[in-house]
């Protein structure tokens, strides 16, 4: 720090010393005689050959920085594809220096040659149609071939030949990413943004679109189906049914519920307002509720406008989403498998994953807020993760941790070690040479915490993966590896 300190102040008093060298100047000019020269032959000549200067300097900055800081780049890529999108990288960087070089040349060039001499005139040349010519249809060529050739390029990999072998998913939210492998089928169920609530990445399957619609109704309003009630001095005791839980899954457990007698009487006059024959069924939760009561405490001039406003906004999101998952009911009936598909997807709610080296990859993306980017630096693989909508990424990794690692220590890569004490702070930094390994961040800039977006990735051999998925479909107790499947059989 205190280095730092001391370069921002030594910059700021040479340009302090720079600034008071021109306003002396400044007054030396204003002394001179009126028809002596304003700039001297002499003040010309030297800013002419500081050009010479400065683009000489600038061009061994330049190379200086390229090859001192190589070793911060990225290694070479660890996937198939990655290999012409480097390849595509250092043809055009190459392109754009080759035509920076030159044209920076000739340009601090003709600012020595031709400076400022009393008595000589510019040539006129004002125009050529040769040189116009030349000048358009060589740098549209050029940049017609780069186009084509990243596009090609670019379908190539968009547009991979065959079946992948592994489906994976990710789902982005405001800070984290969560995964899901395909099961045993190999196939991703489907899912929906009305199931989200308990089930994190709002699989679709039979069971979860019922249970969220039971937990819709009983947003809306929790009803009890009485079969009968006992009184005593104080407290009226209801004997019945849970209402939806009887509709959406047949259930017939017994649920009792104890009010006083003036609740009991306030919950029978709510039941009448609401459409329902209190002798039969009883409301005692719900938004529905909670508005009624909001409009009784208004009526009596309390200040609760805001909290009903909230409250019916959220009361006409679930009356929407049971009409979205009524209709993905009516789906299921049709089309049963595309919804069975996801019973035996695997969801992993920490923060590493496991793939398979020399596999084909298909990543399926989906946001559930707003929009992420899911990045794989190490792979070259980049994908916006949007809300409403599924993206995806075919890609084959070609090497496994270690071998990135060793790959990365020969190409003279380096990584920042970090020395931490039980308490988090940190003791030391060394460079080392290698790489911190593979990671899935989000690239674009999606809120306060958007930095702490991090997925951990580890690249195994096929058969040390097919362990890890058959640990994670059965459980494995050595390993204190419990059962992730979606849905149990």
């Amino acid at each position: 720090m205190g280095l730092v300190l001391t370069i921002i102040i030594s910059v700021l008093l040479v340009g302090v010393a720079f600034a008071k060298i021109l306003q002396a100047k400044e007054l030396v000019d204003d002394l001179k005689d009126q028809e002596s020269e304003f700039i001297t032959r002499a003040e010309i000549k030297t800013n002419a050959l500081g050009l010479l200067v400065f683009v000489i300097v600038m061009f061994v900055l330049l190379i200086a920085q390229i090859v001192a800081w190589n070793k911060y780049m990225l290694p070479s890529s660890a996937s198939v594809h990655g290999e012409e999108i480097d390849t595509l990288m250092n043809v055009t960087n190459i392109l754009i220096l080759f035509v920076f070089f030159i044209t920076q040349a000739l340009l601090f060039w003709f600012g020595y040659k031709y400076y400022f001499r009393k008595g000589r005139k510019a040539y006129w040349y004002p125009h050529n149609n040769s040189l116009e010519l030349a000048w358009t249809i060589v740098p549209a060529t050029v940049l017609i071939l780069l186009i084509t050739y990243g596009m090609s390029t670019w379908g190539k990999i968009m547009n991979p030949e065959g079946e992948p072998d592994v489906h994976i998913e990710f789902v982005s939210e405001q800070f984290k990413w969560t995964a899901r492998y395909a099961g045993k089928d190999n196939k991703l169920g489907e899912a929906s943004f009305a199931l989200y609530g308990k089930n994190a990445l709002g699989i679709a399957t039979e069971k979860s679109i019922k249970d969220r619609l039971n937990e819709c109704y009983k947003m809306v309003v929790e009803l009890v189906d009485i079969d009968s009630t006992k009184t005593d001095s104080t407290h009226i005791t209801v004997f019945g049914k849970n209402h939806w839980e009887n509709v959406v899954f047949g259930s017939n457990d017994q649920i009792t519920k104890s009010y006083s007698v003036e609740e009991f009487e306030r919950l029978t006059k709510v039941s009448k307002l609401l459409g329902y024959s209190p002798e039969k069924q009883i409301v005692f939760d719900g938004l529905r509720l909670d508005s009624l009561n909001y409009e009784g405490l208004i009526s009596e001039d309390w200040n609760r406008s805001g909290n009903l406003d909230v409250v019916e906004s959220s009361l006409k999101n679930y009356r929407a989403n049971i009409l979205r998952l009524k209709r993905m009911q009516k789906d299921y009936e049709k089309n049963p498998q595309k919804y069975d598909n996801g019973k035996d997807d695997i969801v992993i709610s920490g923060n590493r994953i496991v793939i398979p080296k020399g596999k084909t990859i298909k990543f399926q993306l989906r946001s559930k807020d707003v929009i992420h980017s899911a990045y794989f630096p190490h792979f070259r693989a980049q994908m916006n993760t949007v809300p409403g909508m599924k993206t995806y990424f075919t890609f084959e990794p070609k090497e496994t941790n270690q071998e990135f690692f060793d790959k990365a220590a020969e190409e003279g890569k380096v990584y920042m070690h970090i020395t931490r004490d039980d308490e988090g702070n940190i003791l030391s930094k060394e460079e080392r040479l290698g790489s911190t390994g593979y990671v899935l961040v989000c690239n674009k800039i999606c809120g306060a915490s958007h930095y702490n977006m991090k997925m951990f990735i580890d690249v195994v051999e096929p058969e040390e993966f097919d362990q890890y998925l058959n640990d994670l479909t059965f459980g494995n107790e050595t390993k204190s590896i419990p059962v992730s499947v979606f849905e149990k059989d």
